[in-house]
């Protein structure tokens, strides 16, 4: 009888604690996760799909990225566009700290209706996460048996440690 009063203690408890830690859990995790494809440069869902690259072609064909030469046809520096994109992440920006998009990404809970949402100030994301407007699709945020997984796993690990007590 004493076993019993102590399981329903104990349930009580992670029914009045585990709803907002719950909540809590998806927004840090889910913000993990848009930072994780931002490093990845691709979308995880079940595996990583990456990113097409940028394009190093102008309108005329003509690569963007080329060197300059000397008269004698020595190679040289690299020209502007082309230095300022070497070695630079894809949706990473250049002369303006670039990780604007990366880290413009926040998360609210609403635990009244037991959801979080996750939002930004940057119009032009919504563009790139679905290839909007003849924009190549670069998703960063969406659906993932990634994701739920790692949430799951999280939820089940402080559950135990709640029940564990």
């Amino acid at each position: 009888m004493n076993d019993l009063k102590a399981l329903q203690a104990l349930l009580d408890l992670a029914a009045k604690e585990m709803p907002k830690k719950t909540l809590t859990i998806i927004g840090v995790e889910g913000k993990n996760f848009i930072q994780k494809n931002f490093r990845d440069e691709g979308f995880t869902d079940n595996n990583l799909q990456k990113w097409e690259e940028r394009k190093t072609e102008d309108k005329r064909g003509r690569d963007i990225t080329r060197y300059r030469t000397s008269r004698r046809g020595k190679q040289g520096n690299l020209n502007k566009y082309g230095s300022s994109n070497k070695d630079r992440a894809i949706l990473t920006g250049h002369g303006t700290g670039g990780n604007k998009l990366r880290n413009s990404y926040r998360y609210r809970i609403s635990l009244g209706s037991g959801q979080v949402s996750f939002y930004t100030y940057k119009e032009y994301a919504q563009r790139h996460n679905e290839g909007l407007d003849g924009m190549t699709k670069r998703q960063f945020i969406g659906k993932s048996a990634y994701l739920h997984s790692k949430i799951a796993n999280k939820v089940t690990k402080e559950l135990n440690k709640l029940l564990n007590k």
